[in-house]
């Protein structure tokens, strides 16, 4: 849950530090206004890594105490769909309603329904390998959930552009750029969210 402790403005930099990078060279070509609404797309990708708690290089390194034989699973898997329907199944689709909205919203090319579906199914299944290594579950109903949410806000998408017709303008070509700033938005979580003493104490740097 969003809060303003030094521990969420540490996560938010860890995640938001290389798409910044990257924006400040790629993004001189921009509108400002389409900047700001990278930077929603953004805080919003962050957001959803915070909550679900997806693995991080701190998870892989940690070993249980008193563990024999550690394993990098940690988690449980569950592969058998709706086996488990319960209210965070419906919570895991109104996190992703954000996504399907904002794809088409920012970017052009993903104003197709099935590239605006591929795209949440493979963030989801990004989020659900990486709960590998964490003692959380990984479930096939999760992405399930997930991918309807987005099928769900690329569904906004269309009714509030007829309603209010509107279009952002300068719109970016391409589907790879919201691919690059997610990538670069986990790998920023994964190899720098944790405090620095725990690599110095695991590592021995």
């Amino acid at each position: 849950m969003f809060n303003l402790s030094p521990v969420t403005f540490y996560s938010i930099a860890c995640a938001l530090l290389p798409c910044i990078v990257y924006m400040a060279v790629y993004g001189r070509k921009r509108g400002k206004i389409h900047n700001v609404w990278i930077l929603i797309f953004l805080v919003y990708i962050w957001q959803v890594f915070d909550i679900t708690g997806i693995g991080t290089l701190s998870d892989i390194l940690s070993v249980p105490e008193g563990s024999i034989n550690p394993s990098i699973i940690k988690g449980t898997i569950n592969l058998v769909p709706f086996t488990g329907i319960n209210f965070s199944f419906f919570l895991n689709i109104i996190m992703c309603v954000p996504l399907g909205f904002l794809l088409p919203l920012v970017w052009k090319d993903c104003r197709k329904l099935y590239r605006t579906a591929l795209f949440g199914a493979g963030f989801s299944l990004l989020i659900e390998i990486s709960q590998l290594v964490t003692t959380r579950a990984t479930d096939i109903d999760d992405l399930i959930a997930n991918i309807c949410g987005t099928l769900i806000g690329y569904a906004v998408w269309i009714i509030f552009v007829k309603v209010v017709n509107v279009h952002l303008k300068h719109s970016i070509k391409g589907v790879t750029e919201p691919i690059i700033y997610t990538a670069l938005s986990f790998l920023g979580m994964f190899f720098l969210y944790h405090p620095f003493w725990f690599y110095v104490h695991v590592l021995g740097m």
